[in-house]
């Protein structure tokens, strides 16, 4: 894969036993309140729409279409900052419970 290459979310969560796929959407002005522990090893994608993150202390940053985001501490809540739809792409390692 070279940098030029899109990334195909779908293959890299083909092997269901080992990986798990979830989709996730926002609707505008949607807020999400963000458990550690349901986002732990997972990678998300941000595939439409624009969100902004914002931490335990205060702070925000937004992101658009294209941005990796990891949901773990200090972020405490996920925001549809933008007037579309936001359509976010976790990917992460199975567990033997999950």
């Amino acid at each position: 894969m070279s940098c030029d290459d899109e990334l195909d979310l779908e293959r890299l969560a083909r092997d269901p036993l080992r990986f798990r796929r979830r989709v996730l959407e926002l609707a505008p002005d949607e807020e999400l309140p963000i458990d550690a522990r349901s986002w732990r090893d997972a990678i998300v994608f941000l595939e439409t729409g624009e969100v902004e993150l914002e931490c335990r202390v205060g702070g925000c940053r937004r992101f658009a279409p294209g941005a990796v985001l990891c949901l773990l501490p200090p972020v405490r809540l996920l925001r549809n900052c933008g007037g579309d739809r936001v359509r976010l792409i976790a990917i992460s390692r199975r567990t033997l419970t999950g």
